[in-house]
């Protein structure tokens, strides 16, 4: 799609979603709701190059509050959360932090990054049930999300972490589902081998849970379908998300090789997940980016995503 098309849908979704929870976000209708950004792996929060530079061109382009969701007490133990640590343990200490941010209580959007967008959907989903009186996520944009996981290691665009991401590709190969890697590798929790569906969904500790695959969780499906918007986007030329198609909630058949599109899933046509109710009154939106993974066109994401879904009124 153009960038013009996708901002109309952005508009439509926004309107859609405007009469039934006008007075549930926003300050007032002229100031943007503050907005949540979560970075992807081997990032920190606040790197000038990234996401700094995101945090820095919201402020300024339409005055929001801005909080980078930072793991640990420094940058350096940020990007090592990235790598270890135990992902529903993180996103619990997260859903307390937001939850304490008085800034943040009418309401906020949050944009996600690579893994920073499974990872604020895991925020949208588990949050509200976890901490009572939780902030209202309005829309919700993530790029190069891994939404239906990964089958390889995710590639590293840091030069500085090529050594550490080749050990963890071994890691992987060596056993993604062993207990060991479960309890302590970021990536492999969000790892699914189609040719070992029975091994993801009995050993998996995140993803199996958040994408409601076992026991159907209604408030996961509830929180989500919530959302006035949510904005998938995935990049066309992707080769560290693999299959990148999983930034769209696209899914490998083991058997013949093609790419299962969300639609044509049970977890859409079931609605395990709120994905269809959202599809079916215009707040799904999902489209491709031109460019490698974390390529980012910021044209497109000031006039888009800053403008378009952050800067919007409040729905």
């Amino acid at each position: 799609m153009t960038l013009c098309v996708v901002a109309l849908l952005v508009a439509l979704a926004m309107a859609a979603g405007s009469g039934a929870s006008a007075e549930l976000v926003g300050p007032s209708p002229s100031e943007p709701l503050p907005v949540v950004l979560w970075h992807g792996m081997g990032d920190t929060c606040c790197n000038p190059k990234s996401m700094g530079r995101v945090k820095d061109l919201i402020q300024q382009e339409i005055g929001a509050y801005v909080v980078s969701i930072r793991l640990g007490a420094t940058e350096a133990e940020d990007q090592r959360a990235g790598f270890f640590g135990l992902v529903p343990v993180q996103i619990a200490h997260v859903c307390h932090e937001l939850a304490s941010d008085s800034r943040l209580s009418a309401g906020f959007n949050a944009v996600g990054f690579s893994q920073g967008g499974q990872f604020l959907r895991a925020v949208v989903q588990v949050c509200p049930t976890l901490v009572p009186n939780f902030p209202r996520t309005s829309a919700l944009v993530t790029l190069g999300g891994q939404h239906q996981g990964v089958m390889d290691w995710p590639g590293c665009g840091d030069a500085a972490s090529t050594a550490l991401c080749r050990s963890l590709q071994a890691l992987l190969a060596f056993g993604a589902y062993s207990d060991f890697l479960q309890r302590r590798v970021v990536q492999a929790q969000y790892f699914k081998d189609p040719r070992k569906m029975d091994e993801y969904l009995q050993k998996n500790v995140f993803l199996p849970d958040i994408n409601n695959e076992k026991a159907l969780n209604e408030d996961y499906k509830r929180n989500l379908a919530r959302l006035d918007l949510l904005m998938l986007l995935m990049w066309k030329n992707d080769t560290t998300v693999v299959p990148r198609e999983s930034s769209l909630f696209g899914v490998l058949n083991a058997t013949s090789g093609v790419i299962v599109p969300l639609r044509e899933q049970p977890l859409y046509k079931e609605d395990r997940l709120g994905l269809r109710a959202l599809d079916e009154r215009g707040a799904l939106i999902m489209d491709v980016m031109e460019g490698e993974h974390m390529e980012l066109n910021w044209e497109f994401f000031n006039e888009t995503i800053v403008h378009g879904v952050l800067g919007a009124a409040a729905f």
